[in-house]
């Protein structure tokens, strides 16, 4: 009886120990989890980040994923890269759900983050599912570090800026960009939640500022596709202005 105790006891911890160890089968389904596992975790314990991971614009932040298997998200891959962890998003589809039940892995679907209360909720989650508590609050600690700075530099006059992508989108109020530009005592030229901008009413709006970012494979570059049309909205703005150097295009 004694032996029986004994050996149920080690068999306890074993499985106790077992299930405190971090994940070292890591699979991201989402590009959004693939960059925050890049940033909280090695290489050697990520099974598999999605192929968006490989495109330019992310490799200029995350270059480690030029050298970390590639998923499309499919049901062979996910079952045949056996993860211990599934990192994704609320938005999946239903028929997704039982085939990650069958992995047997712990699946964390990661919400949203539009503000920076959720950016550290979202990194405070994640970094505790990969066993990284540390390095999670490293990354906030960093973050509210870099606002701290914008906070000290706010211009006296906020700048008015646009931020136009694919097909004339502008993001509005509510969202992570707008978030950003507060943060950076700038105003959003779109008060609703979003707007299509065509170049005349962008040139209406009149814009201090143009905003814009790298796109993933699939989609159209702005930069590329309209940078004749870049040089048309400065010299109009500077026309519409009365001081001409006030008009300023970043990307």
């Amino acid at each position: 009886m004694k032996l029986s105790a004994v050996a149920a006891a080690v068999l306890l911890l074993s499985l106790e120990q077992a299930a405190a160890a971090p994940p070292q089968r890591i699979m991201s389904l989402k590009v959004c989890t693939d960059e925050l596992l890049l940033d909280l975790v090695a290489p050697s314990r990520i099974a598999s980040v999605t192929f968006l991971s490989r495109e330019k614009a992310g490799l200029k932040f995350w270059p480690q994923a030029a050298n970390i298997p590639i998923n499309h998200g499919t049901a062979e891959e996910i079952l045949s890269t056996h993860p211990d962890l599934i990192l994704t998003d609320p938005f999946m589809a239903p028929s997704l759900r039982p085939l990650l039940a069958k992995t047997g892995a712990r699946v964390i679907e990661v919400p949203p983050a539009e503000n920076f209360d959720q950016i550290r909720a979202v990194t405070r989650l994640v970094a505790k599912a990969v066993g990284e508590e540390a390095k999670g609050e490293e990354l906030i600690a960093g973050m509210d570090a870099d606002l701290a700075v914008l906070k000290a530099r706010r211009p006296a006059k906020p700048l008015t800026v646009a931020g136009w992508g694919t097909g004339g989108y502008v993001p509005g109020t509510g969202g992570l960009f707008d978030a950003m530009l507060t943060a950076a005592g700038a105003r959003n030229v779109e008060r609703g939640a979003f707007g299509y901008y065509d170049v005349e009413g962008l040139i209406a709006k009149s814009p201090d500022a143009l905003v814009y970012g790298d796109t993933y494979s699939g989609t159209t570059s702005l930069p590329a596709s309209v940078s004749p049309t870049l040089h048309f909205m400065a010299v109009a703005c500077r026309k519409a202005r009365a001081s001409p150097g006030s008009c300023r295009m970043r990307c």
